[in-house]
């Protein structure tokens, strides 16, 4: 049975095959193709195959007589036999039911036509092929109107048609309104409802009642770019509604013009949505651009449905375009670069700490002054008015290390604010004070400043403790008996050199005490430079005198800039004497100065990018000059660390 079976399967091959072996065939048949070892039949060969070829003319032209081995006719040809067309309609005719018929809207007019202007529209001049006019036309010839119904005049001909009597208390088809007067800004004026008014009539013989109804406005605003996604707020001047079930935010189209889709992407997040009921409507779009431009992107913003008021005042304008910023795209290995030098960056700030913090404990505070002014110049770099590649932002945020906020929440320092009432969530509104979430009141950003006073409170009492410490237990002749004991169970060298160390360490610390003064306070004001003037100025750029807390802070303003004037005509008092101590301290007041046009410009300064970076390039400029010409008071140490 299964030697049966093997049988027929291989005559089935051996089916229009000419030579085969076994189950394979090797040629096939004149008109015949080998296909998965089967003999099918060829059309293109000029083989005719009677059984399943019309005729076979060696291409696949159609309309040539032969298409595909079959018989075909020219092209709209009615009848054909054998590839030959038998009957054909003319031009503008179709065959339906064995006849030709001509064909209304193909733009041909034919001898069953009176017109064709290719649609089907009514009252254009000619509809269904037939002569038609416009409607109220009293007197029509072929498609013109040569006279109109009552109250209306002929404008254009053929055309349209308006009404004559507007103005007259009666509302027609062709007008909007008819309040019965010809007076602007009441809600109607020649017979078209004004912007912003909604216009009704309670009925036809009767003038139009129109009020005053505000629509609403799209509202477009662009909040700011973080590591290369940009948002923007879309929002209304006042409370809408929409006539469908479907959500407003569904139809909301976000389109980037002239950049690939797979190139962006878009979010839309809900913070309020619209439906049928009245609502405030606000969303945020957030866009990602995978790709670096030479220009600055378009956002079109398009909402695909009717959005009106309370009122049913509709939204004319649905569709809105706003400037994007440069993107900042960066690759991940770009990313991780960036991040390595980051996190190197870091490792030299704690490095630099603990060389201060260690320099300070022994009494030499100049180092620790000046690494801290070098790190503050820095710090503000990041509030420039340019839009940072991803690189630098990721650079940049190592400066929200330098900060003492954990040192402000372990002592539970903005509880004792909240005791007066100071609000700690004002934020500036633009500009990169905006971006880095920098606070509007003075007394809050002054919270650094605050501390530092209470902890210089405390200096001034512990330090006339330490000072009798000093005098009592080591400038006395018990320190040197200690010494003298201890070099009897250790080297009197080491003794020595440990015990003259420890004697240089006092002196250092003594020396503080020429900061337990007005002097001292100097110095502090003049560290701190960079901070005071920044926050005062930006204080400044924001003033208010809306409350109590207001005045106060007006108050500290005018205390810190009598606190500076005072430092500064202090140094005009001492430009005759030519110390290094009075040359080291006028270095530090045009410092000073530098560091006050340099935050001057950077706050006050920030519409015009190109002015900016300008003005701040001299002040730098200024501060290399002024290095320069005070060289020669500074020791080699102090002169590499003030190079900021």
């Amino acid at each position: 049975m299964v030697f049966r079976m093997d049988v027929r399967i291989v005559d089935l091959y051996k089916q229009n095959c000419k030579n085969n072996y076994l189950s394979i065939c090797l040629k096939c048949e004149e008109g015949y193709q080998n296909q998965e070892n089967k003999c099918l039949p060829y059309c293109g060969d000029k083989i005719i195959l009677k059984q399943y070829e019309d005729r076979d003319d060696g291409n696949e032209q159609p309309y040539d007589g032969c298409f595909q081995c079959k018989f075909q006719c020219i092209e709209d040809c009615n009848i054909c036999d054998r590839g030959q067309c038998i009957f054909k309609c003319e031009h503008g005719y179709k065959f339906v039911n064995n006849n030709c018929q001509s064909v209304c809207g193909d733009k041909i007019v034919t001898k069953e036509e009176y017109c064709d202007d290719g649609n089907l529209q009514p009252q254009d001049g000619c509809f269904n092929c037939k002569y038609s006019c416009s409607e109220n036309c009293y007197d029509c010839y072929q498609g013109t109107c040569l006279e109109c119904n009552n109250q209306y005049q002929l404008l254009m001909s053929n055309q349209f048609m308006q009404q004559i009597n507007c103005g007259d208390g009666l509302l027609q088809e062709q007008e909007e309104c008819d309040d019965g007067n010809y007076q602007a800004v009441d809600g109607c004026f020649n017979c078209l409802i004004e912007e912003n008014w909604i216009c009704i009539t309670m009925t036809i013989d009767s003038p139009s009642q129109c009020t005053f109804v505000k629509a609403p406005k799209l509202i477009i605003n662009y909040l700011n770019m973080t590591q290369n996604k940009q948002y923007i707020r879309i929002s209304f001047d006042q409370r809408v509604k929409i006539q469908t079930t479907q959500p407003l935010s569904e139809t909301i189209n976000l389109q980037l013009l002239n950049i690939e889709e797979k190139k962006w992407n878009s979010s839309l997040y809900i913070l309020q949505d619209v439906g049928s009921n009245v609502n405030f409507g606000e969303f945020i779009a957030q866009i990602e651009v995978y790709q670096l431009l030479e220009f600055r992107p378009v956002l079109k913003i398009l909402i695909n449905q009717t959005v009106s008021n309370i009122d049913n005042a509709v939204v004319k304008n649905v569709e809105k375009s706003i400037l994007l910023q440069y993107p900042t795209y960066l690759d991940q290995t770009q990313k991780d670069y960036s991040k390595s030098l980051k996190n190197l960056n870091q490792n030299v700030i704690y490095s630099l700490s603990g060389i201060t913090g260690f320099s300070l404990l022994i009494g030499e505070l100049e180092l620790f002054f000046e690494v801290l002014s070098i790190l503050q110049f820095q710090q503000y770099l990041r509030y420039i008015n340019l839009q940072f590649q991803e690189n630098l932002v990721i650079y940049f945020s190592f400066n929200d290390m330098i900060t003492v906020q954990p040192l402000l929440v372990f002592v539970q320092f903005s509880q004792l604010l909240q005791l007066i009432d100071i609000e700690q969530n004002e934020e500036y509104t633009h500009g990169k004070f905006r971006f880095y979430k920098q606070n509007i009141s003075l007394i809050i950003n002054l919270q650094c400043q605050l501390l530092q006073l209470l902890m210089y409170l405390l200096f001034i009492f512990s330090f006339q403790w330490l000072k009798k410490f000093v005098y009592n237990q080591i400038f006395c002749s018990r320190y040197f008996n200690y010494m003298s004991l201890f070099s009897l169970h250790i080297s009197p060298k080491i003794v020595i050199k440990l015990s003259q160390y420890f004697y240089n360490i006092c002196i250092n610390l003594l020396k503080l005490e020429k900061y337990n003064s007005f002097s001292g306070l100097q110095k502090a004001l003049l560290i701190n430079g960079w901070d005071m003037i920044f926050k005062t100025l930006l204080y400044l750029r924001h003033i208010e005198t809306k409350n109590y807390i207001d005045i106060e802070q007006i108050i500290i303003v005018i205390i810190i800039l009598i606190l500076y004037f005072k430092i500064f005509s202090d140094c005009f008092k001492s430009q005759q004497k030519q110390s290094k101590n009075n040359l080291l301290q006028q270095f530090e007041i045009v410092s000073f100065v530098r560091q006050f046009f340099f935050l001057l410009f950077l706050i006050y300064v920030d519409k015009s990018e190109i002015l900016q970076i300008e003005l701040l390039l001299l002040t730098s400029l200024f501060q290399i000059t002024l290095i320069y010409n005070y060289r020669f008071i500074f020791n080699k140490q102090l002169y590499c660390l003030d190079g900021d």
